[in-house]
Order: structure tokens, then C-alpha cells, then sequence
């Protein structure tokens, strides 16, 4: 089967070129597909050049400054090729070199998956590895932070309040239907059937959570094969060092407006019957 790699950018030349560079990546060239999605039009060039230099394939397509935007044209022009399977990949992201082999495995194996998600994710800080997503939910949900909101950041009662209740809800949202310990978890790997179900375009924050939960059901109830891969070895390197859609949107993560479009979403999908309390996926093993 034939599987690409999907490198969805919109700033920061540094980070695409790490993509195909021996010293992260070493993704293949003839197996990348750069997508430069992005509203500054002298990335774009930048962008462009760059994939000619190095003879990358490469498509310029609109933007809303969403990443959900960028991220759905990676999709459609995956739909469009004749590649069998997308990995994507986040620009300001990377995968380790050891996730590009395992991704080709996968590839190779007797019956890939339609979706792959991750577990156990880890991010890159000032050059240091570290845990995310998978917590304690009883801690986090009993941690009401008013009071750190409220002193710490300066907001009024009010605001502090309102912001202490939406994060509450979100872990208590996730907790339910979420895997296990895991706020969130990447999907990284896409069929043409489950590229079919996009990303919403409505919300700058969250869109990957929301798009796996609508996967998570198609591989509940139909019959998407949608699997958990636990990051060991790990393949996907969250890169928080970029200033990016993340920080700006929550002003470095103290400002939670977000939480209010992410849940109001969360609402809409439980209406639809696209949720499913204290489910998980079955484990992807990857034999090497």
C-alpha cells in the first residue's frame, strides 16, 4: 500500500525544513507532500521556494487562519491522489525518525487501519521532552483553579469564575468520552474513508479533538477500523516552542474562551448520538 507524508505548513521555514532533514525526520522526499496553507504572503514564497529547491511536491491552498482549514485541503488533496494513506503532519510539528519507519509498517502490514490516534504524547520544550495529554483526571477535574485565575492572573471574579467552570466541564467532558487518561489523542493516519470526515472549520482550538470523537464513533458504531498506537517508540513530536495558532489564540494558555466554542460543539455532537461514554479503541501492534 501506498502511504505519503502529509506536511500541512503555515509558518516558520525552519520547521519545514525539518521535515526532510537527517537530523529529525529524514522523511523521504519522493514520500512528502507539502501543504502551505497559511494567510502571509511572503511565507507562502518562502514556502514555494523552498519545495522547489528540493524538488518536494507541494500545493499553495486557501487559508481562514484556522488550522482546521489547512488541515481539511490536506485531506481533500489526499482524497484527489492515488495514494492509499495520509500521514499528517503538523508543520510546526515533526515525526522522529523511528515514527516514519513505524508509519511505513503499518503501511505494509497484511490489513491497515482506516485511523490511527495517539496515546501517550510527548511534546517538545526548550529542547526537552515531556509528557502530555495523558493525566489524572480525578486531580485535574477536583482543581477548580478560581483562586490561581483570579490572583495569579489578575481576572475579576467573574471572569475567574466562568473560566474555573468551563476548563472543570472540559476535563469532565473529555474524561467521559475520551480514551481513558487521555484529554485528547492525535490522529495521524488517515484511509481515503476516514479522510472523508473533516475538520470543523469553526473552531481555531480543539478541532483534532472533535474530529477523533467523530472518527471514535464511525469505528464504534460502522465500520471505520480506527486504532490506538501508544507512543513506544514514539512517532509524533508536538512542538511547543513555535509561537503559534495555540499560544496566540489563549494568550500563552491563560485565556480559556475557547473552552466555551469547544463545549458548545461537544454539545451539538452529544445531540447527534456521536458520543460514547467510557469507550476505547483497540491497540495498534506494530511488529518490527
Amino acid at each position: 500500500m501506498r502511504v505519503k507524508f502529509y506536511v500541512l505548513t503555515s509558518q516558520g521555514l525552519k520547521d519545514l525544513e525539518r521535515h526532510n532533514s537527517s537530523e529529525y525526520s529524514n522523511i523521504p522526499i519522493e514520500d512528502t507532500v507539502v501543504i502551505i496553507n497559511s494567510l502571509d504572503v511572503n511565507y507562502v514564497q518562502q514556502a514555494e521556494s523552498y519545495c522547489k529547491k528540493n524538488e518536494l511536491e507541494y500545493y499553495i491552498t486557501e487559508s481562514n487562519g484556522t488550522p482546521a482549514k489547512g488541515k481539511n485541503s490536506v485531506l481533500d488533496i489526499f482524497l484527489a491522489s492515488d495514494n492509499d494513506y495520509c500521514v499528517l503532519v503538523d508543520g510546526d510539528d515533526y515525526l522522529t525518525p523511528q515514527g516514519v519507519k513505524v508509519y511505513k509498517d503499518i503501511a505494509a502490514s497484511k490489513s491497515p487501519p482506516d485511523a490511527v490516534c495517539l496515546k501517550n504524547q510527548v511534546s517538545m520544550v526548550d529542547g526537552k521532552a515531556t509528557k502530555m495529554f495523558t493525566v489524572n483526571y480525578k486531580d485535574l477535574i477536583k482543581d477548580f483553579c478560581y483562586e490561581r485565575l483570579k490572583n495569579e492572573q489578575g481576572y475579576g471574579h467573574q471572569k475567574a469564575l466562568r473560566y474555573a467552570l468551563w476548563r472543570q466541564k472540559y476535563f469532565i467532558t473529555q474524561k467521559k468520552y475520551s480514551e481513558g487518561n487521555e484529554i485528547q489523542c492525535r490522529v495521524t493516519w488517515f484511509s481515503k474513508e476516514a479522510a472523508k470526515f473533516k475538520f470543523d472549520e469553526d473552531v481555531k482550538i480543539g478541532e483534532d479533538a472533535l474530529q477523533m470523537l467523530r472518527l471514535k464513533h464511525e469505528a464504534l458504531i460502522n465500520t471505520l477500523k480506527m486504532y490506538t498506537y501508544n507512543e513506544n517508540p514514539i512517532t509524533y513530536i508536538y512542538n511547543y516552542t513555535s509561537f503559534g495558532v495555540l499560544s496566540q489564540e489563549t494568550n500563552n494558555l491563560t485565556d480559556f474562551n475557547w473552552l466555551k466554542i469547544y463545549l458548545t460543539k461537544i454539545r451539538q455532537m452529544e445531540n447527534l448520538n456521536y458520543l460514547h461514554v467510557d469507550t476505547v479503541l483497540p491497540e495498534l501492534k506494530v511488529y518490527k
